[in-house]
């Protein structure tokens, strides 16, 4: 008995190779209760995906045609409203197919049957269909009976889809042609590279440095071997020849080669490091943030009209503005000059200035600077900080504020800065303006009572960091960074701080703080490290010489009308007499500003004698 359903299997692909046009009729009823192995959401995830279509280990070939039908949705109700009855066939109500653009830029052409037929006869055959249209068939061959070549035109390739049992050879057979998206295969072995090798010696300029690859695959000297730059294998065995040979080229010119991911050309930074021209033109380039990759070149003309991406912006100035993010070097674009780009006018191989562990502004400060440093902090340090009253004006300032580093671990009871929170006056955090006012401390007395309630320190002062910005003889501005010890507390934690201090002269001749900015923070693991590594301290600069001692010669730069206006102004400042004032300037070698500093400091400590201000 035969079995139900009759008929042999239909084979599709041994169908249309063995090319029987003719029509079957077949009623008969097939039903299938076997379960499909291919179900789920990602059965045909493969031909979504780019990047695996690019993958050389994937047989494009046996993945499916590009004929593609619409099928119903549901399952197909047959005559008398059965369910899962099979569908008809072809020219009884399916709807006509339709061609479907695929992610790779080549196409396979099949004609079944075609060895019959010379290759010039199907060729022209084709091209009379689709005329005024032309093509060129890549890597024709003869595979068993059919005819098999590929194209490299999107366009082409849905004409020559339409072309399908439309053309009448000779023989009266219809002509039938099946359209795949699929590239072709490739081998990169020593022949090819020699092939490659040779094609490219012939398209290099010597005397510009400069390779043109335009359209590299239909390279004539390339018929016979698949050699697409938008295959990443291939492009990367292109670079590699590159470096191996002309490794200080300056120009590549890789237009029109149907590029799309460019991932793999970060190479070319490393490679050719000499490169700066770089032609990208009439790719498939998607997005602006595909050039990321190329960034590390640095080049200075890019050409990227006929992409994709440049059709992105409706404003011409963003698209340039965002391309030169990412080649600041960048002078010409898509064939036109770009002005100069805004920036600093250094030229490339300056060098930055060796760093210092302190600055002055006026060398003539330094001694004034260490010796205040010296005494405020050896009080701040001691038992008791309420000698400070005399360092600070009357009408004194001061606010701290504290915050923990961004990678500092709070837990720990020795990062904790409990003590210096709550005082804060951080005005990201204090934002209510009494607030604010409340953690400002106005006045001597406030000022140095809070500074008394603080935890006991000890500075490690050969650590600091100090800078002298302003040295005027009414204000000097200092500010230093650096780090202390808690003596008071248990483990004795090491703190990391900045102060600014804004000292001007005191009614007694001397100096002292009107406002004073303290902010307090942890230590880094450098910090710690670092902090009383020499375990000494600033020693106290030997005290300047009595203005009685020798005179010391002007030096030549001062002219007599200087001297006498600096004299005047001393005598008027100080209130001291021709005689001393001349003194004092002497033996400062004429240095107005230190002479000012040394007569107040002298003053403080008593050191001037009632005459030097009898006139």
């Amino acid at each position: 008995m035969p079995k139900r359903g009759g008929g042999r299997q239909r084979n599709w692909e041994h169908d249309h190779f063995e090319h029987d046009d003719r029509t079957h009729t077949n009623n008969t009823r097939r039903v299938s209760f076997k379960t499909g192995t291919n179900k789920g959401k990602n059965k045909f995830r493969t031909w979504k995906d780019p990047k695996l279509l690019l993958d050389d280990d994937i047989d494009m070939g046996s993945s499916g045609g590009q004929v593609h039908t619409q099928g119903r949705k549901g399952p197909f109700r047959g005559r008398g409203g059965r369910l899962n009855s099979p569908a008809p066939r072809s020219g009884h109500g399916l709807p006509k197919k339709k061609f479907v653009a695929g992610l790779l830029p080549w196409y396979q052409i099949i004609i079944p049957y075609g060895a019959k037929h010379e290759k010039d006869v199907v060729l022209r055959a084709l091209l009379s269909f689709i005329s005024p249209e032309v093509f060129i068939p890549h890597y024709y061959k003869i595979n068993g009976n059919a005819a098999v070549f590929y194209v490299d035109d999107v366009k082409i390739a849905e004409k020559l889809f339409h072309a399908d049992r439309k053309i009448v050879m000779s023989d009266g057979f219809k002509l039938v042609v099946i359209v795949r998206n699929s590239a072709p295969s490739v081998i990169i072995d020593a022949v090819m590279k020699e092939k490659m090798k040779q094609a490219m010696a012939k398209r290099y300029n010597a005397a510009t440095k400069a390779l043109d690859l335009t359209k590299f695959h239909t390279d004539p000297d390339l018929a016979d071997v698949f050699c697409a730059l938008f295959r990443p294998m291939i492009m990367l065995a292109v670079i590699d020849i590159i470096a191996d040979n002309i490794p200080d080229l300056e120009a590549l010119n890789l237009n029109d080669n149907k590029l799309h991911g460019i991932e793999h050309l970060k190479i070319l930074s490393t490679k050719l490091k000499s490169l700066k021209i770089l032609y990208l033109g009439d790719n498939r380039i998607p997005f602006v943030g595909s050039l990321d990759s190329l960034k590390s070149l640095p080049l200075v003309e890019l050409f990227l009209k006929g992409n994709p991406l440049v059709n992105r912006f409706n404003d011409h100035e963003i698209y340039v503005s965002d391309v030169r993010k990412r080649f600041p070097k960048l002078t010409r674009l898509d064939g036109v000059d770009l002005p100069p780009a805004i920036g600093f006018d250094v030229s490339e191989d300056v060098t930055l200035p060796p760093r210092q562990q302190s600055f002055l502004v006026d060398p003539a400060g330094q001694d004034l600077v260490r010796e205040f440093l010296t005494q405020y902090f050896a009080i701040y340090d001691s038992e008791s900080r309420q000698p400070l009253l005399e360092a600070y004006h009357e009408h004194a300032s001061m606010s701290m504020a504290a915050n923990y580093l961004s990678n500092d671990n709070r837990n720990s009871p020795s990062a904790r800065l409990n003590a210096y929170i709550s005082n804060s006056r951080n005005i990201m955090r204090i934002t209510e303006r009494e607030s604010r006012r409340r953690y400002l401390k106005t006045g001597r007395l406030q000022v140095v009572s809070f500074l008394s309630d603080l935890p006991k320190t000890t500075h490690d002062l050969m650590g600091f960091a100090v800078d002298l910005i302003v040295f005027t003889p009414n204000m000097i501005v200092l500010t230093m960074n650096g780090v202390y010890k808690e003596t008071s507390t248990a483990g004795n934690p090491t703190r990391s701080f900045h102060r600014t201090f804004v000292v001007v002269p005191n009614t007694g001749g001397g100096f002292c703080v009107i406002n004073d900015v303290l902010y307090v923070t942890n230590t880094t693991k450098e910090q710690e490290e670092k902090a009383f590594a020499s375990g000494e301290s600033i020693t106290t600069p030997t005290p300047a010489q009595p203005l009685g001692a020798p005179v010391a010669a002007a030096p030549s730069g001062v002219t007599d009308d200087t001297r006498k206006m600096m004299l005047n102004m001393l005598g008027q400042q100080t209130g001291m007499n021709e005689f001393w004032s001349m003194n004092c300037l002497q033996e400062t070698g004429w240095d107005f500003q230190r002479a000012l500093f040394v007569f107040n400091q002298l003053q403080s400590e008593g050191k001037i004698p009632p005459e030097a201000f009898v006139k």
